[in-house]
C-alpha cells in the first residue's frame, strides 16, 4: 500500500498547524495576563504542536518523497472547464499518447522510452497526479517543470486539450480507465 500523502504534503500541514500552535499560545498568554482561564488555550497550543511532531515524524519516515515545484497561488485553484465526461477523457489519452507517453510511460508509470535519458526520471503520474489541484497540473502542463526534461506545451497544445489531458491523467489515477 502507498502512503496517501507526500513528503511535502505533510510539511505544509505542519506548517498551518504551527501557525495554529502559535495563535493559542499568544490566546493563552493574553489570556493569562489578563487573568483569565488560560490553561485550555495552553493546552490546545500544546496538542497542536504534538500533531506537528507527529506530522513531521511521518513526513520523514513513510511518506514518499515526491517533488512539487512551486506553482502561482492561484493556479491552484483553478477549475477544469471540460467536461468529466467519457469523450473529454478520450480526447486526453490520444493527447497524452501523442506527446507525452515517450517520456510518462502509456499508462504514466514513468516509463517511457524516453524516461531513461532524463535525469531526474519522470514521475509516477498515477501517484502524483492525486496529490495535486487539477490547476497546479494545468499549470506545469502549460509551462513545464525547471530543472526536469519536462517542457512547456504552451505553444503546441491549445487550452482544452490541456485540460483534457489532466481529466485523463486523473481518471487513470483513479482506475476510471485501463491501466
Amino acid at each position: 500500500m502507498i502512503f496517501p500523502i507526500s513528503r511535502q504534503g505533510l510539511q505544509d500541514i505542519a506548517q498551518f498547524l504551527i501557525a495554529g500552535a502559535v495563535v493559542f499560545l499568544v490566546l493563552a498568554l493574553v489570556t493569562r495576563y489578563r487573568r483569565g482561564e488560560w490553561r485550555r488555550f495552553a493546552i490546545s497550543a500544546g496538542a497542536l504542536g504534538l500533531l506537528v511532531i507527529v506530522s513531521y515524524a511521518l513526513a520523514f519516515t513513510v511518506a514518499p518523497n515526491i517533488p512539487t515545484p512551486a506553482v502561482p497561488f492561484t493556479a491552484r485553484f483553478a477549475q477544469n472547464p471540460t467536461p468529466d465526461t467519457q469523450e473529454t477523457i478520450d480526447a486526453g489519452r490520444v493527447v497524452f499518447q501523442a506527446n507525452c507517453a515517450i517520456c510518462h510511460g502509456p499508462r504514466g508509470l514513468g516509463d517511457g522510452p524516453q524516461a531513461f535519458l532524463l535525469q531526474p526520471r519522470p514521475v509516477n503520474l498515477q501517484l502524483h497526479v492525486p496529490q495535486h489541484a487539477p490547476g497546479e497540473l494545468f499549470y506545469w502542463i502549460t509551462n513545464g517543470v525547471a530543472g526536469t526534461g519536462m517542457p512547456a506545451w504552451k505553444d503546441t497544445l491549445s487550452d482544452a486539450q490541456r485540460w483534457q489531458v489532466v481529466r485523463y491523467l486523473q481518471a487513470l489515477a483513479s482506475g476510471k480507465v485501463d491501466r
